[in-house]
């Protein structure tokens, strides 16, 4: 759908720095609003069980918001106000309040649509994450190699509960067959988020927009396999420019589960899933295979909404791990006397090829240097976190057993993926923690990235605050209320409580 940008609400200036130092550093950039509607977006790469890195890296962000939650709150209390000081707390905390369009590619997806389709908190997330790592890798298929390695239902079934379980319009009575796509059923009049005639679909969609997710996968036309991208919006772009990439326009109508495998099915990990789409069957793959890293899509696709004099507030890219290069696309020689005859060799080659795939299937470092030039920098709308050393050598299915620590008892005992589990959160914690590296960071440590992204998306969630009563329906559809029941519309559009 063709969007106009919304209607200037005001420049809302804070208290900036106006410094060249201060503008380098993004200090006045995380400070600034101007206008509380600008697009906010979240992308995620996918790498399997690593994309629980990615999530570690959230559930910091949503501390840092937590914190500029709070602190905003008390700086903006009138002298003399002595209601109660409202408490934000990390742990109940939605992503999905602070973001505008969330994009994953496999795991990536899996997590977007989590957080944004089914608007969970990052220690939900996490809590599933590692329920599913051991539904899904804790049972191999097959060993025989270049084979599928596991079964797909267990995938489908746990997501299908996650829907019942964390569905936000059925309540009890969800079977886990929700439509992917807003309104999650054909014909709902339950959310303002219906389809609309074309004449309307421009001018609604800036005043009814709600935390949107887009999974990106792979179709294949008999020829190659292309970028395919499964949204909850019915995207129409009207004369993009032709430098962007164009992928596919509208909404495709698959279950939740079903965009879940279909991002997620990795070449030799889960089988294709084939799905009927407007009475022909496709066959999807892993998103991975042709765009790991989503950044580039969300780019394109906000290009071609917004146009291209327009910029996001913040494009947030979160990594999986930089993978390893070590052996990038060469092949170690075969161990033992058989080393030097010619068909074991050609073996080697080959394999070493399936390997430089697996490598590539999990970069995203190239697509972050064209966003790096897009974006001159990453002191203001762009920034990246990923995790740069720790995570090269950890296979998209591992899962070792060993001992962890239940953040939520405190106990440490011996599970399933315990092993795995522990190295992830050590080195995420590391490269949270670490100073400005030269050889990754290109302005500042990742810490000072993640806040300053978090200050930006406070004071943007604010300022759309103060906006409620200029425009109460967009406020309340953005927040989610008219899925929960807290609201309704009558004839004419204005929002009633239920």
């Amino acid at each position: 759908m063709a969007q106009r940008p919304s209607p200037r609400l005001g420049s809302w200036p804070v208290s900036v720095a106006t410094s060249a130092e201060d503008d380098h550093n993004g200090t006045a950039w995380a400070q600034h609003v101007r206008d509380p509607w600008d697009v906010l977006i979240l992308t995620l790469d996918g790498g399997g069980i690593r994309g629980y890195s990615s999530l570690l890296i959230l559930k910091q962000l949503m501390r840092d918001i937590a914190k500029w939650e709070n602190t905003l709150e008390r700086e903006g209390r009138a002298e003399g106000d002595n209601t109660p000081v409202k408490i934000f707390s990390e742990e109940q905390l939605l992503p999905c309040h602070y973001f505008d369009y969330m994009y994953g590619t496999s795991t990536g997806g899996l997590i977007a649509t989590m957080l944004g389709r089914l608007r969970m908190t990052v220690p939900q997330c996490l809590e599933i994450y590692r329920q599913v790592g051991n539904d899904l890798f804790g049972h191999r298929r097959s060993i025989v190699p270049l084979t599928t390695k596991y079964h797909h239902k267990p995938l489908e079934i746990a997501v299908q509960r996650i829907v019942r379980e964390h569905c936000k319009r059925h309540g009890p009575e969800c079977t886990g067959e929700d439509w992917y796509p807003w309104p999650s059923e054909e014909g709902s009049s339950a959310s303002p988020l219906k389809e609309e005639n074309a004449e309307d679909q421009e001018s609604s969609a800036e005043t009814e927009r709600i935390c949107q997710s887009i999974c990106l996968t792979a179709t294949h036309n008999g020829r190659i396999d292309e970028a395919h991208l499964l949204r909850t919006y019915d995207h129409r772009s009207r004369n993009p420019p032709n430098w962007i990439t164009i992928y596919n326009q509208g909404a495709d109508k698959l279950r939740i589960w079903q965009v879940t495998r279909a991002t997620s099915a990795a070449p030799f990990y889960f089988k294709m899933l084939e799905a009927d789409i407007r009475g022909e069957v496709h066959g999807f793959k892993d998103g991975g295979i042709r765009e790991n890293n989503p950044a580039g899509a969300a780019w394109s696709e906000f290009v071609s909404l917004y146009g291209e004099d327009n910029n996001p507030a913040l494009l947030l890219s979160i990594g999986t791990g930089r993978p390893d290069h070590s052996q990038d696309g060469f092949a170690s020689a075969w161990p033992g006397p058989f080393g030097n005859f010619t068909a074991v060799k050609k073996a080697a080659e080959k394999f070493a090829v399936f390997k430089n795939v697996l490598i590539k299937y999990t970069e995203g470092e190239e697509k972050h240097k064209a966003m790096l030039q897009l974006a001159r920098g990453e002191h203001r709308w762009y920034k990246r976190l990923n995790v740069s050393t720790g995570l090269e050598k950890l296979k998209l299915d591992n899962w070792e057993k060993g001992r962890w620590q239940d953040p939520a008892t405190g106990v440490e005992e011996v599970v399933p993926g315990g092993k795995t589990l522990k190295h992830m959160e050590e080195v995420t914690r590391h490269y949270l923690a670490r100073e400005i590296d030269r050889e990754y960071d290109t302005y500042a440590p990742p810490k000072i990235k993640l806040d300053q992204a978090a200050e930006k998306l406070v004071r943007h969630r604010r300022a759309r605050e103060r906006t409620a009563d200029m425009d109460r329906r967009r406020w309340d559809t953005f927040m989610g209320r008219y899925l929960t029941g807290d609201f309704s519309l009558d004839q004419e559009g204005v929002a009633v409580h239920s």
